[in-house]
C-alpha cells in the first residue's frame, strides 16, 4: 500500500505500508531474523486474547519455545470469554516480574492457579480467586480488583499473616472492598491507630501512589520482625483496602 503523508515541517513523503495476511506467522519470521542478527530474546509479552482467538494456543506455544519464563506479561480480553486460552497460556508460560491479567468475562465455575511467584501480581477481574487460592499466592505484591472475598475472609488473611502462617514475603496488598464500613469487620484483630508521616509517605510510592486521607492502622507479625499498616480509599467510585509491610 502506497500512502502520501506530510511531516511536521510539511514535507511530503511517501510511505509504503505492508499489510500481512498472516500476522502471527510473519511476526514469528521477523523475530527469528531479529534474534539471529541481534541475539535478543523475549522478556515482555502484551497479548490481547480477543484479537486472533483461533491462534491463541499457537501463540502461547510459540512464545513458550522462545522462553518459558517471561519478565513482564500483560494479558487482556474485554469482550469475549477466553478461559481455556488463558489457562493454557498460564500453564505454558510463567511471569517472574510483573503479571497483569485483565480478562473481563469468565464462566461461573472458572478456576485457575497462578503459577510461580511473580514479583507483582495485578488481576483486574479476580472473581475466580477464592480465599484458599489467596493463601496460595506467593507474590510479594498482590492487587486483586473485582474481588469476591468477604470482609471476614480479608480479616482471616491478615490473621494468617500476623501468625506467620502465610505470606512471609508479602510487601504490599490491595483488594477491592464493599465500602469503608468493611473495616469494622476486617480490623477485628489487635491493631494500633497511627498517623506516622513516614508511613503515609510510603503509600505515596510504588506500588500504590496513594495520597492517604483516611485512618491508618498498624498490625504486627507474631515473630516481631515485620509490621504492616493498612488504610482504605475510594478511587473512581471503587473502595479498596491497602496494606504495606514495613
Amino acid at each position: 500500500m502506497l500512502k502520501r503523508a506530510k511531516t511536521l515541517h510539511q514535507r511530503e513523503i511517501e510511505l509504503i505500508i505492508k499489510v500481512s495476511e498472516e500476522p502471527l506467522k510473519d511476526i514469528m519470521k521477523w523475530f527469528d531474523y531479529a534474534r539471529e542478527v541481534l541475539h535478543c530474546k523475549i522478556n515482555s509479552v502484551l497479548l490481547d486474547l480477543g484479537c486472533w482467538t483461533n491462534e491463541n494456543s499457537q501463540t502461547s506455544d510459540w512464545i513458550a519455545t522462545q522462553n518459558r519464563t517471561i519478565d513482564k506479561m500483560s494479558i487482556w480480553n474485554y469482550n469475549e470469554e477466553s478461559d481455556d486460552d488463558l489457562k493454557y497460556l498460564m500453564e505454558r508460560i510463567h511471569a517472574s516480574g510483573n503479571l497483569s491479567l485483565s480478562v473481563r468475562k469468565h464462566k461461573d465455575d472458572f478456576r485457575m492457579e497462578i503459577p510461580g511467584k511473580p514479583e507483582r501480581l495485578h488481576i483486574d477481574y479476580s472473581e475466580f480467586i477464592d480465599y484458599n487460592q489467596l493463601l496460595r499466592l506467593k507474590s510479594p505484591v498482590i492487587n486483586l480488583q473485582q474481588s469476591i472475598l468477604t470482609s471476614q475472609e480479608i480479616n482471616r488473611f491478615l490473621k494468617s499473616w500476623m501468625s506467620c502462617a502465610t505470606h512471609l514475603e508479602l510487601e504490599a496488598f490491595k483488594i477491592s472492598i464493599s465500602g469503608p464500613n468493611a473495616m469494622n469487620q476486617i480490623m477485628k484483630l489487635p491493631h494500633e491507630k497511627t498517623n506516622d508521616p513516614k508511613i503515609a509517605d510510603a503509600f505515596k510510592g510504588r506500588p500504590f501512589n496513594l495520597q492517604v486521607v483516611n485512618e491508618m492502622f498498624t498490625i504486627k507479625r507474631s515473630d516481631g520482625k515485620k509490621h504492616a499498616t493498612v488504610t482504605v480509599e475510594n478511587l473512581w467510585g471503587v473502595w479498596s483496602f491497602y496494606l504495606i509491610v514495613h
